[in-house]
């Protein structure tokens, strides 16, 4: 490797939104700590799109090199003396390599994402995932999955406006708030467990669920017969079931996976995001992941990750997919038995039996034994008294609470609009 000399005149490398990509490297080139060189050569490779493998990195020193056998890149940078900056000590700049040919790149991981984003999301806090991956390609040419760009946001919201953790610390100075303004918040407090309103004592798994959307349905189907008396309501209710149920069997009918479609979907991300994290294996059911953003345990038998997600969501998360193809095993097979097809089958299997026209029905005490009288079990509606103006039918509105339509994407180039099945990316 040539030997280049130092060029101590350079300027120190700011810690800043600086256009990386746009610069090359050079002997003597500073840094002001060595987490600011590991993003800058990180943004230079996805820039001139190589992969970059680290040799050594440490409180004094950051070597790295390029990826591909054979090629001659490489850069040692070091530790100033008596100062907390780095400079580069040496540096193969030349690459003999082709470089990474596809859209997929390794140092695009979740942390660069963030970064790369964060100047557009104090700007549009509403920026979404799909335009952030779509933005992704087009500036960048890489190609990062829905999940990435989810988490990329969800990691520069709390670096712009403080964690979960930060905004629970504040809580209690809240409710102190609250009792002093009224002394009635302690008894409700102490009427209600926290199971009842806190998602942390839930006893139960929501599987990821958050919403009310099948509240929202039922109560949207009682709306709309609600002027009807109460059999003719619990009929139109009826009726609204069976034909839920009816198009739901159907579907489960037509299904041939082992996953319904969400969960399908849920995995194929968890693999493709598993794809760049490497595997150390502890024993026959614990495995350590490694990635460039931090390290999760996963035990397959238990069925939990550190991460949390798997034991969240029910499915594997990408740490889990990562140990569970590492040992041949299929991640399909490891989500929760509520996301397979034969459990949504099951679900809408049951038959909601008709009713006959009420023609049909007897009245009480009808047809009873030794043709006594009749029994007197009516029942009166409650007494109301109607509100002046006119009526309000649309009281509950919950229509934030709506999950957004799921987009499809492709797992292979991560393009949104269409499936793997009908990519025409060549393989």
């Amino acid at each position: 490797m040539a030997e280049q000399s130092l060029e101590r005149s350079l300027p120190l490398v700011p810690d800043s939104s600086y256009d990386w990509a746009a610069q090359s490297l050079a002997i003597g080139q500073e840094f002001p700590d060595v987490e600011t060189c590991r993003r800058t050569l990180k943004d230079i490779a996805i820039a001139l799109h190589f992969d970059l493998r680290i040799v050594k990195s440490d409180r004094s020193r950051f070597i790295a090199k390029c990826s591909k056998e054979g090629c001659p890149w490489r850069v040692h940078v070091a530790k100033c003396p008596g100062v907390p900056t780095f400079s580069i000590r040496t540096l193969q700049g030349e690459h003999t390599c082709e470089g990474v040919r596809n859209l997929h790149h390794q140092q695009a991981s979740v942390g660069w994402v963030a970064r790369s984003v964060e100047a557009r999301i104090r700007d549009n806090p509403q920026y979404k995932p799909k335009e952030i991956l779509q933005d992704i390609r087009d500036q960048h040419g890489v190609a990062v999955s829905y999940m990435q760009a989810w988490r990329g946001k969800e990691r520069s919201m709390a670096a712009l406006h403080g964690t979960f953790e930060e905004g629970y610390r504040l809580l209690p100075g809240k409710i102190s708030e609250m009792v002093d303004i009224s002394q009635d918040v302690i008894p409700w407090f102490q009427q209600y467990p926290p199971r009842l309103w806190a998602v942390a004592y839930f006893e139960g798994v929501r599987y990821g669920h958050f919403t009310l959307g099948v509240t929202e349905l039922l109560y949207n189907w009682a709306l709309e017969g609600h002027e009807l008396p109460i059999v003719q309501m619990m009929e139109h209710i009826r009726h609204q079931l069976t034909t839920w149920f009816n198009e739901r069997r159907n579907v489960g009918m037509s299904l041939s996976s082992v996953l319904v479609p969400s969960a399908e979907k849920r995995i194929l991300e968890a693999i493709s995001d598993a794809r760049c994290y490497q595997v150390l294996r502890a024993n026959e059911v614990e495995f350590e992941i490694v990635s460039t953003e931090r390290t999760n345990i996963v035990d397959i038998r238990s069925r939990v990750c550190s991460c949390r997600r798997w034991q969240l969501y029910g499915m594997p998360c990408a740490h889990a997919a990562a140990a569970l193809i590492s040992c041949g095993q299929n991640a399909h097979l490891f989500a929760e038995h509520c996301f397979t097809v034969d459990s949504y089958r099951e679900t809408y299997s049951q038959m909601i039996y008709p009713i006959p026209e009420r023609i049909t029905w007897k009245e009480p005490g009808e047809g009873a034994e030794g043709g006594g009288a009749k029994v007197d079990t009516s029942i009166r509606p409650p007494k109301t008294r109607r509100p002046p103006g006119r009526p309000k039918k649309k009281v509950l509105r919950i229509e934030s609470l709506k999950r957004p339509k799921r987009v499809v994407q492709c797992g292979r180039c991560h393009m949104l609009g269409h499936s793997q099945k009908k990519c025409t990316l060549p393989i």
